[in-house]
């Protein structure tokens, strides 16, 4: 009889260790989304944004792009679009693809939006006056 009871003790013991256990493995799934979250994040997505030069340090790798919604303070390490920092000046107009490494803005790419820059307004407005005097 004390043997009866034992085992029926050690069998309660562990069917309550059972269903711990599925309370436990219905809750993991939401904890273990959270951590998730931040992987998530440290995998890089690329963006693309466009919009004005406010500063440039072509030397340091350096770009800030004043957007629509937004100003883009951009790490440049990539050597191709490091090299195109030197055709880019304050005021131009730039396409910029991007991505967020956890909480750093690195740059792949730089380009000059077409028309782009104070400068290169000018030669539009130029062709523009051409075409007029074409009529």
């Amino acid at each position: 009889m004390m043997n009866k009871k034992l085992v029926s003790g050690f069998v309660a013991g562990v069917g309550m260790l059972a269903v711990t256990a599925v309370g436990y493995g219905q809750n993991t799934p939401s904890s273990s989304g959270k951590p998730d979250a931040p992987m998530s994040s440290s995998k890089a997505t690329t963006k693309k944004a466009n919009g004005e030069v406010t500063s440039v340090d072509a030397k340091g790798g350096k770009l800030m792009v004043k957007t629509a919604t937004e100003e883009l303070n951009l790490d440049v390490q990539a050597s191709a679009a490091k090299k195109s920092l030197t055709n880019i000046k304050v005021g131009d107009k730039v396409n910029v693809s991007y991505e967020d490494k956890g909480g750093m803005l690195v740059a792949n790419s730089v380009s000059k939006a077409s028309g782009s820059s104070k400068n290169g307004m000018g030669s539009p407005s130029s062709d523009m006056g051409k075409s007029t005097k074409g009529h």
